[in-house]
């Protein structure tokens, strides 16, 4: 079942489509990478347009 992964920041309304990935395991992993490194809020979507879940990063960022 394809998932379709969207995005938002805290301070948009609208979400945007971004990628799809074939698993909910490749599309939670892709997500959870971005919000890491974006700080944004994504949420996946199955092909019915319901959301299976949403992903945020509360945690510090990456510092080097």
């Amino acid at each position: 079942m394809p998932i379709v992964i969207q995005s938002r920041s805290i301070d948009e309304p609208d979400w945007s489509d971004e990628v799809w990935r074939r698993t909910h395991f490749e599309a939670y992993v892709v997500a959870r990478n971005k919000a890491k490194l974006t700080g944004r809020i994504y949420r996946l979507v199955d092909d019915e347009g319901e959301v299976v879940e949403e992903v945020r990063h509360l945690g510090s960022s990456f510092r080097r």
